[in-house]
């Protein structure tokens, strides 16, 4: 029996859509806005990283609340992705673009996860490394794309957050929530270049 007829699909969905939440969705916000600590310059930023590696139980921490989540999440939409639908040629409503873009940013935010705590963890977490990799203009692609689509995945992710829990029920309820993440998204794009061009000075 496939997961879209099983009767724990529902209860799947939920526990998916929490996990892209909690504690992927925090994590996110908190990446964001810790990194503007780059702003400040490269001494600044090299305390605060170094501060927080210096924690004892730190990759306990980030295995529990950050790994495992992004894991599970990650499985499961790779797996709505090859067994999903789309019908951007048939019927060009946004919605099935954002369904269909939603799912490209899944697949990209995991491999740009899986490559920045690469560099970062087998290469120097430092000011001086992020800088060097952003000023080569695939690099910086990469970054850009990889906050953009990350940014992205998390707020539309919220819209159908909103419905999977019913806490958007209505065509009025849907579009205000949907307005109201655009300019979530709009402020985290903001904060995430911000963070980018930081490296860049």
């Amino acid at each position: 029996m496939s997961t879209t007829q099983s009767p724990y699909h529902f209860l799947i969905r939920r526990v998916h859509s929490i996990l892209g939440l909690v504690p992927i969705g925090f994590f996110l916000t908190f990446h964001l806005i810790l990194n503007l600590t780059a702003l400040g310059g490269a001494k600044q930023y090299d305390l605060i990283i170094s501060t927080m590696q210096s924690f004892s139980g730190i990759f306990i921490i980030e295995l529990v609340v950050i790994f495992i989540p992004i894991a599970v999440h990650a499985i499961y939409g790779t797996w709505v992705v090859y067994t999903g639908q789309a019908n951007i040629l048939r019927y060009k409503y946004a919605r099935n673009w954002f369904y269909i873009i939603q799912r490209i940013s899944g697949l990209y935010t995991f491999v740009f996860v899986i490559i920045h705590v690469y560099l970062l963890r087998f290469g120097e977490a430092n000011f001086s490394a992020l800088s060097q990799f952003l000023s080569q203009p695939l690099g910086l692609l990469f970054y850009v794309l990889g906050v953009l689509f990350s940014i992205f995945h998390f707020t539309n992710g919220l819209w159908a957050f909103a419905i999977t829990w019913g806490l958007t029920i209505g065509p009025h309820s849907q579009k205000v929530w949907l307005y109201t993440l655009g300019v979530v998204f709009v402020l985290l794009s903001a904060i995430g270049m911000s963070d980018i061009f930081a490296f860049l000075k």
